[in-house]
């Protein structure tokens, strides 16, 4: 399952945390619990 942290919209805070579109989210938070459902995959950078 991918993790908030895998999420080209997910901006990191610290190791544990980050920035969603205003909602703060823990880093290892499932996908599927995004709380604002806009998960997209980063692309292989």
């Amino acid at each position: 399952m991918p993790q908030c942290s895998e999420c080209s919209h997910y901006e990191e805070i610290d190791e544990t945390k980050g920035d969603c579109f205003g909602h703060e989210v823990a880093a290892d938070r499932d996908s599927e619990e995004c709380p604002t459902q806009a998960f997209e995959p980063r692309e292989n950078e």
